[in-house]
């Protein structure tokens, strides 16, 4: 019998453990009954006494992401060391389907299976050598013809269903919150030149049985999946998804699982999201914490170069108004810097989304490359001038003890552009950092509303704010501000990895603008002078008024220190312009009453729920 081991590792904290897909696949689909399964390594083991403590391994199969590769290279390294003849057989979105010399980089690796590999992996374990003649299949002697896809799904068998999990669940603690990822099809209509999967090879779309992904939501229920991290790439884009979805909402309604599913919604399928999202906040359950603007850029030259056709903004803004009368959160999506973005139209793109109504959330991401996109192309960086630098990856969410032995994984960023130097690159990360944090965590969003009540557009005060916070060395903001520069500065310098640790030891590390909410609760009055100085300083406000505006808007922040409901007393146009309350006296309520751990409560605010706006209280008039 050949023993068989399977890696597919990821990054996790507290009692989160991943289900793994990729490998699960390639098993179930290419077991024979030569071959035996010793272990499934999900969680990221010392390399050195794992593959020390591996009995016999004959055939080793790893799968490669950005989150695991450099792990993946020491747990080979380490395997070759005491186990000299085992095959060890990379695949995944990590390696370069382009690189003839992968092996004489990456020496540690026997064989590497590009694109969907389970028949390649069948005929692997079917064999002790020559793998030359293997679809798909990169030896150290032969570079494979372009992978071809599957025409159909059928012959995959489920390793939900085939039992696959069970024995991996077994050997952790009843109280272990699993995480499922899952896939209803593969492929993706869309060419995005910054994902791997725009990728032509990914642009037909083949489809999973119906009965089989209701059978599979069915053992999540049973199974208490905690969380289902969804692969399609556009939830929303079929008729079936709405089939699917409430095959969902029914087993979360009869078991109590699982309870979040995490999907990337369709990009342009707005009807079809919307009619989703209703569905899921009429039903008894709810299992969608936010649906997905993603529009990347409104910037046409980045949108031509990028390959990206966004949503038109009358279809946005239509929406946006729907959910909102609806009340369903929502949270859009910008990528910084892209090609021929510059630092004004970085502005432009975030007073974009305010002007269409997206005031739920807004995440903007740094641009990293993978190697099997258009921009992973030495070409394609070369005519839009991007310079790329390859840096530690981000430690958001791990804690101490994850840290303690950790890895460093590292991905490859834009470091800057023809139209944006590193300076404007790192000046647009620091208006993001206003703005997110003004706007979409609460610090300064009804201030943002009266302000713009006056004439002045919300990203005029983000830049004012920025440029005030700059110029003013003694305050909280300006503390804040240039620690999570030289965060920025440092990490595009491999000096540093991404994430800041905030307060003490049990403490996570924390996503800079979360971080930077976690101080400004705790330091509320600070920045409640420091705002009404910056009106004052800026002439927005009248002094007599300044303070009511800031003391509202900050009253509409969740704060775990207080009973809810509150009363707060403010001037009556203040209220009707920041809130829509013609009244002196306004109520606010939160609809969350319990006060947990503390730094439970801080992670559910800045970390868990901040797409479904939970530091966002709600506000009525007085009565009295």
């Amino acid at each position: 019998m050949k023993n068989v081991y399977l890696i597919q590792t990821s990054d996790v904290y507290g009692p989160n453990k991943f289900l793994p897909l990729a490998v699960a696949y390639q098993w179930c689909y290419g077991k024979n009954e030569d071959c035996v399964l010793k272990d499934t390594l999900i969680e990221k083991d010392d390399p050195e006494t794992y593959a020390k403590n591996m009995e016999d391994p004959h055939y080793v199969l790893i799968s490669s992401y950005v989150w695991n590769w450099e792990y993946n290279k020491q747990l080979a390294e380490a395997i070759k060391e005491h186990h000299p003849l085992a095959l060890i057989i990379t695949g995944g979105p990590q390696i370069d389907k382009k690189d003839p010399d992968f092996f004489k980089k990456y020496p540690m690796f026997d064989i590497v299976v590009h694109g969907e590999g389970e028949d390649a992996v069948k005929a692997i374990l079917e064999r002790d050598a020559y793998f030359d003649d293997i679809p798909h299949v990169q030896t150290p002697t032969h570079m494979p013809k372009p992978a071809v896809r599957r025409r159909n799904l059928k012959d995959i068998p489920s390793p939900i269903l085939e039992g696959f999990y069970e024995p991996i669940m077994a050997k952790y603690p009843d109280d272990t919150l699993w995480q499922v990822t899952w896939e209803s099809l593969r492929g993706c209509p869309y060419h995005c030149a910054f994902c791997d999967i725009g990728d032509s090879y990914w642009n037909k779309l083949t489809l999973f049985d119906m009965e089989r992904c209701k059978a599979e939501i069915e053992w999540m229920g049973k199974n208490r999946i905690e969380y289902v991290s969804v692969c399609d790439s556009n939830w929303g884009l079929l008729d079936r998804d709405i089939e699917l979805t409430q095959c969902v909402l029914d087993t979360k309604e009869k078991y109590g699982y699982p309870m979040w599913f995490d999907a990337t919604w369709a990009k342009n399928n707005v009807d079809r999201n919307f009619e989703i999202a209703l569905m899921n906040k009429n039903a008894p359950v709810n299992i969608f914490k936010g649906v997905t603007f993603a529009m990347q850029s409104f910037n046409d030259p980045t949108l031509s170069a990028s390959e990206r056709f966004n949503i038109n903004d009358d279809q946005v803004a239509e929406y946006l108004t729907k959910y909102k009368a609806e009340d369903i959160p929502t949270y859009s999506e910008l990528i910084w810097p892209m090609p021929e973005e510059t630092y004004d139209s970085l502005i432009d793109n975030v007073q974009r989304l305010i002007d269409l109504g997206q005031d739920s959330y807004l995440m903007i991401h740094p641009l990293v490359i993978t190697y099997n996109a258009t921009m992973g192309s030495k070409s394609y960086q070369d005519k839009w001038g991007m310079d790329v630098k390859n840096i530690p990856l981000d430690t958001f969410y791990l804690g101490e003890e994850d840290i303690d032995n950790y890895i460093l994984e590292y991905t490859d960023a834009v470091y800057s552009t023809r139209t944006a130097s590193w300076n404007d690159v790192l000046k647009g990360f620091m208006f993001s950092w206003v703005a997110i944090l003004m706007y979409y965590y609460g610090w300064g969003h009804y201030l943002a509303k009266y302000l713009a009540a006056q004439g002045i557009k919300e990203t005029r005060f983000f830049e004012d704010l920025r440029q005030w916070i700059v110029d003013n060395p003694d305050t909280l903001l300006h503390k804040e501000y240039m620690e999570t520069q030289q965060h920025h500065d440092d990490t595009y310098h491999n000096e540093k990895l991404w994430g800041r640790k905030v307060r003490g030891p049990d403490d996570i590390y924390w996503e800079y603008k979360g971080a930077s909410s976690v101080i400004m609760h705790d330091n509320i009055l600070k920045l409640e002078n420091e705002l009404v100085k910056f009106l004052l300083d800026m002439k927005y406000v009248p002094e007599w008024k300044a303070k009511d505006v800031v003391k509202l808007n900050l009253a509409m922040c969740r704060s775990k220190d207080l009973e809810y409901p509150i009363k707060v007393k403010t001037q009556s146009d203040v209220a009707q312009q920041m809130l829509g309350i013609n009244s002196g006296t306004v109520i606010i309520d939160h609809q969350d009453k319990e006060t947990p751990d503390p730094v439970l409560w801080y992670q559910k605010a800045y970390h868990w729920d901040r797409k479904s706006r939970y530091w966002r209280c709600s506000a009525n008039a007085s009565d009295k």
